[in-house]
């Protein structure tokens, strides 16, 4: 039921009028949910009742005030809190008095906890203004968005240029919200938020509007999130939407507050026309490998028992929020210190939330499985995995690590099956990509779907993209008739060239025709590393035929059987051993093994010796 809902490792739920955290379990009936009775008494229902569960996925909290002290106000990281949320803890009830933001948090590390004591409240940190770890990695958004609500909400600014406020584009849970808090509290304005996810026509978004311009003081953020789905093109809503908002802006404009709309559309203003009321956007990319190392150090509270550059190398596609989330499920489930093992864990069960773009897939086995080869992985090693998780090697030494390798080689000796090893290596998404496959008729599409590949590969980097078959996909320009091989070339070499940064995105081309690729991908700093995968030696055979799950009898030689195959590829030994095995089952359907007669039989004719 879990994994239907999308959550399969667990997650928040909205029941009744709170939030729980759900996890796996066996109950009886299987439709069943098992809930404690605080959960029944803050409003989810009776016992044997009926309940509607809605997933949501919440912010990390900024603060949380509850009515009595703590001894360990940490005990609450973790959970999903909930405005007068009653809590049994440390043997007593504790109510949650107010929840930032709202209406439904989940308690983190650098969560404020504010609780009675002494003559007023008690901020339970050290530094009362704690930023959000969601912001990690952020320094320089944050600098860019503060300085930005200090120039417009300033009361000598320029009042014949009105300006309302700011965009921030970020992809869902990658910390937009938290930036904002952050940014006005670094400025030392107010912040009001105006949330409009239950907005669905023109005359309600302005009466939500008209609400925040009437409570609207000086020195205040209004905060609007939740306005993409509005102005979307099959809403048919945009013009009503753009006509309201203009009006709220305007409004806004002059005077001493500024509003800041979070999108994930990163040409909003545009979108709108209000470009000239929100002349400025501050986007937040997918949090690159080096964010996540931040996040996820943040999280762990910079344990050094924790493998924190292997986990960043895992999570390519996890959002700040998944990051956090990944952590608190292993806090939840680990009954002790959290462990790298304990993490990675817990990081395979949460679903990325940038699963909106393809996440690529990361192959479930490594060079352990590459029979022998080398020559092969060293060179792989040292130009993708060490780049990938050591890339203080190549600047130590002033060079620029390679961005592109060419594998070629004979049919069947193993090209792609080494680059999805390397992937699992390099812990990077992979994509593969069959040459024919970009190719299209349509004026503009095949270079359309070249520049798609590399933007998804960039959103979940660090990423592998694979061009199995690049002499089909590109041809020497001016060798063929058709004009879209050479448009494809030219697509390909200008996201090689990085003219927008690639990021840790690295492309791998393979072809079986090395003299049928246009030369110009084939220079350094493109496709300028070659690596050639000839018929396998006769120990690269040795160690396939020992490396293989098929089960072989006692009269097998596996020296005479490397002997007789010289001259076969990879694919060929495959092929061999599913022939040979396929025989086995023919003539007795009770066979668990193949014999040498069997496997020199199903040599291919054109190999025997």
């Amino acid at each position: 039921m879990l994994a239907a809902m999308g959550m399969p490792g667990g997650g928040v739920l909205k029941i009744g009028s709170t939030h729980v955290r759900v996890v796996v379990g066996s109950v009886s009936p299987v439709n069943a949910i098992e809930l404690p009775a605080s959960a029944l008494a803050n409003g989810a229902g009776s016992e044997g009742s009926t309940v509607d569960g809605d997933r949501v996925v919440p912010h990390s909290a900024v603060s949380v005030t509850i009515d009595q002290p703590l001894a360990s106000p940490r005990s609450l990281v973790g959970l999903p809190l909930t405005a007068d949320d009653e809590l049994n803890i440390e043997g007593g009830t504790v109510r949650v008095v107010d929840v930032s933001p709202g209406p439904v948090a989940v308690v983190t590390q650098a969560t404020r906890i504010i609780q009675p004591g002494g003559g007023g409240t008690l901020d339970n940190t050290q530094n009362e203004a704690a930023p959000s770890a969601m912001t990690t990695g952020l320094e320089d958004e944050l600098d860019t968005l503060t300085g930005w609500l200090q120039l417009v909400t300033r009361s000598d600014h320029d009042a014949s240029r009105p300006v309302a406020g700011v965009v921030v584009s970020a992809p869902p849970g990658c910390g937009a919200r938290e930036l904002v808090d952050a940014a006005a509290d670094e400025a030392g304005l107010h912040v009001m938020a105006v949330e409009l996810r239950s907005v669905t026509t023109a005359e309600r978004l302005l009466s939500r509007l008209e609400t925040a311009a009437t409570a609207m003081s000086d020195d205040t953020v209004v905060v609007v999130t939740d306005l993409d789905a509005l102005i979307s093109r099959d809403s048919g809503l945009q013009h009503q939407v753009t006509a309201v908002l203009r009006w709220f802006l305007e409004k806004v404009a002059g005077s001493r507050s500024a509003v800041v709309i979070v999108t994930a559309t990163s040409d909003f203003a545009a979108a709108v026309d209000a470009k000239d009321l929100l002349p400025r956007t501050v986007t937040i990319s997918p949090p690159s490998r080096a964010r996540r190392l931040g996040l996820i150090m943040a999280a762990v509270d910079g344990s050094p028992d924790i493998d924190v550059e292997r986990l960043a190398n895992t999570t390519a596609g996890f959002s700040a929020l998944d990051i956090e989330a990944a952590v608190l499920e292993a806090r939840a489930t680990s009954g002790g210190p959290l462990t790298t093992e304990t993490l990675l864990d817990a990081v395979g069960t949460v679903q990325p939330s940038l699963g909106t773009t393809s996440l690529g897939e990361v192959p479930s086995y490594g060079f352990d499985k590459v029979a022998n080869l080398v020559e092969v992985k060293r060179v792989l090693t040292e130009s993708v995995i060490w780049q990938l998780t050591e890339p203080g090697r190549f600047e130590r030494m002033g060079i620029e690590a390679p961005k592109g390798i060419l594998l070629h080689g004979p049919p069947g000796t193993g090209k792609t099956f080494v680059i999805r090893a390397l992937a699992h290596e390099s812990g990077a998404a992979f994509f593969s990509v069959k040459g024919a496959e970009l190719l299209d008729k349509w004026v503009g599409e095949s270079e359309r779907g070249v520049r798609e590949v590399f933007a998804r590969a960039r959103t979940v980097a660090p990423s592998i993209i694979f061009f199995d078959e690049l002499d089909a996909l590109a041809p020497p320009r001016g060798s063929s008739t058709n004009n879209v091989t050479d448009s494809v070339v030219a697509a390909l070499l200008t996201e090689l060239d990085g003219v927008s940064d690639r990021g840790d995105v690295f492309a791998i081309g393979a072809t079986n025709r090395i003299d049928l690729i246009d030369p110009a991908l084939l220079r350094p700093g493109r496709l300028g590393v070659h690596v050639l995968l000839d018929l396998p030696a006769p120990e690269a055979r040795m160690a396939f035929l020992t490396m293989t799950s098929v089960p072989m009898a006692d009269d097998v030689d596996l020296g005479a059987l490397v002997e007789a195959t010289q001259g076969s590829s990879f694919a060929d030994l495959e092929g061999m051993l599913r022939t040979a095995a396929i025989g086995a089952l023919r003539h007795d359907s009770h066979a668990i093994s193949v014999n040498m007669q069997e496997l020199l039989s199903a040599i291919p004719v054109h190999n025997r010796r």
